[in-house]
């Protein structure tokens, strides 16, 4: 045969280790960025690609008939492997592609060599080299095939998503416009059923026209919030300005203790710092945060209400968190999932644009909203936005380029 099967076999299996180390470190070379990745993973990794380079080591000495079945079961395995990286690592298929090229390389190079030094025939060479090769191809054949076919899934279910997102917002948008335009038309028909009559009443034509006014002003803020929704505020990235979050914080303050009537209600707001600047629009800002206190404000029912409102930053990732806790009855589970969707709303009379608007307001300016709830025990809003230490960093730093 010219060659010893134990002798090659004993040779390429204790290569494995030192392909692995070999491909890691290449990759790394090429792209300091995938340190983290293998880092992170590499306990999977290690695992998934030594058994699939000792899979193709066997796979040199098997007979025809078994050979033809490995290769079926490897590229079942492979589209399995596929389906599963595309679930567990679907937004880092760019690493996963370099890792499985330059593996693939790696191993068939170092395996070359060991066959080469031991296997003296040509053609028993050729007979490894090819079957090396096509075992390789036919696992990375697989591994695309799933991975594709698991993206192509998830595109089919982001389409369905889209399509019921927008069948909801239709439907609401239908529902909060029809509203007004049936008062609308109502008071209309009431003007001119009065100017029909002998004698006409300015007073009160003039008391249907402000009611229709008002409902076409509500009409025009409905608007002006879903295009604002539809557009992702792409128009208003540049009017930001370096503002003090504490600032809008005081009259966010005085505005709302004006709307609690009761002295059942307390709105208590802790902060250290007198500055604490971001960048953003603060007119913005102040209807987020007014929002969000008005929704806490609506929450209590049969108890006595407090929402702490407590300002905090961060230094180790330059960041301002703002949370706005309250004892109100708090938000289902089921409910809680879909606060963010517009049109959806746990409120008789409210339209389910505002948190809508507020989400997309804060990540406009590099901010992130997160709100958790339990049903009798109250809701905690989380607003984390990016602290600017110092006005300057924010030119320095690239913040105010990358808006």
């Amino acid at each position: 045969m010219g060659y010893s099967e134990n002798q090659l076999r004993s040779s390429l299996a204790p290569a494995v280790s030192s392909i692995l180390n070999s491909h890691y470190h290449s990759v790394i070379m090429k792209n300091p960025q995938f340190a983290w990745f293998i880092e992170t993973h590499k306990e999977l990794l290690d695992a998934t690609f030594t058994m699939t380079l000792m899979s193709i080591i066997e796979a040199l000495f098997l007979g025809s008939s078994d050979y033809e079945q490995y290769l079926h079961t490897q590229e079942q395995e492979g589209f399995a492997q596929g389906v599963y990286t595309a679930e567990i690592f679907g937004d880092h298929f760019d690493i996963l592609l370099e890792m499985s090229k330059d593996l693939n390389l790696t191993a068939q190079n170092r395996m070359f060599g060991i066959i080469e030094e031991l296997v003296d025939d040509p053609a028993n060479r050729l007979f490894f080299y090819n079957r090396l090769m096509e075992s390789n191809w036919t696992r990375f054949t697989g591994f695309a095939q799933g991975y594709l076919s698991n993206k192509n899934q998830q595109i089919d279910n982001l389409h369905e998503q889209k399509i019921a997102v927008m069948g909801q917002m239709a439907a609401g948008m239908a529902h909060e416009i029809r509203n007004p335009l049936a008062s609308i038309k109502g008071f209309a028909q009431l003007v001119n059923n009065r100017l029909k009559e002998p004698e006409i009443k300015a007073n009160e034509l003039r008391a249907y026209m402000d009611i229709t006014i008002k409902e076409i002003d509500t009409l025009n803020g409905l608007v002006t919030d879903f295009l604002m929704l539809s557009r992702k505020g792409d128009s208003a990235k540049n009017s930001g300005a370096v503002f003090n979050v504490i600032e809008v914080i005081h009259r966010v303050n005085n505005i709302v203790n004006q709307l609690i009537l009761s002295d059942d209600i307390i709105l208590a707001v802790d902060y250290s710092d007198d500055t604490i600047l971001t960048f953003g629009s603060a007119s913005q800002l102040e209807q987020v945060f007014l929002n969000i206190l008005k929704n806490s404000i609506d929450s209590f029912t049969a108890c006595k209400g407090r929402i702490d409102l407590t300002v905090t930053t961060a230094a180790e990732t330059n960041e301002i968190m703002l949370i706005f806790q309250d004892n109100g009855e708090g938000i289902s589970p089921d409910k809680l999932k879909r606060i963010f969707d517009p049109f959806f709303t746990t409120k008789q009379k409210g339209t389910g644009i505002g948190l809508s608007i507020c989400k997309q307001l804060i990540e406009m300016y590099g901010g992130r909203i997160r709100v958790d709830s339990e049903l009798q025990a109250g809701t905690s809003v989380r607003v984390t936005l990016p602290w600017v230490c110092e006005p300057n960093e924010l030119v320095e730093g690239g913040l105010l380029n990358a808006q």
